[in-house]
């Protein structure tokens, strides 16, 4: 509104991602809609940012490979499936913690993208052996190793995806 009546707007200091601070007015984008920063060092983190990227997209190799091989998957594959889904809990719980704190993202899809994201790291989390998924999924598929293949390169697609939508 200020823009067409030609108000001047004043310039703040605004934190970037990367902790580094600018000249220039507020864009609707994280730490800037309540007037004070709200530190997202932690969500914009590049090893929160591209663990679970590598991670699934190693996952995604691994697991289509023992269902080329038709072989049951290893038991140091859901070691780092459980590596990868707490690295995503950490990255989710920043991101719920700016959320709650006032900052708001570029799109509002990120929002969305993140949701998916923390839907799909509990089906991964849910179909550990073990896991509370396991018997269900048991009862219907006979080729574990296909199944987790598809669903961990899902999670690297939604989480690439989060992550251009954030930026």
């Amino acid at each position: 509104m200020a823009e067409y009546l030609n108000i001047p707007q004043p310039d703040v200091l605004l934190l970037t991602p990367l902790g580094y601070t600018r000249q220039g007015r507020p864009d609707v984008v994280w730490n800037d809609t309540r007037g004070e920063d709200v530190p997202d060092g932690l969500h914009a983190n590049t090893i929160l940012i591209y663990a679970p990227l590598a991670g699934n997209l190693f996952l995604a190799f691994v697991a289509g490979g023992y269902a080329f091989m038709r072989r049951p998957l290893p038991s140091w594959f859901w070691s780092v499936t459980l590596l990868v889904i707490a690295v995503l809990a950490l990255q989710v719980l920043a991101g719920l913690v700016l959320l709650a704190g006032g900052g708001r993202p570029q799109r509002g899809l990120h929002v969305m993208y993140g949701a998916l994201v923390a839907a799909t790291a509990v089906v991964q989390y849910g179909l550990r052996p073990g896991g509370f998924l396991r018997r269900r999924y048991s009862e219907v598929e006979k080729s574990e190793a296909r199944t987790l293949a598809l669903i961990c390169l899902t999670q690297f697609a939604l989480i690439a995806r989060g992550w251009m939508t954030g930026t």
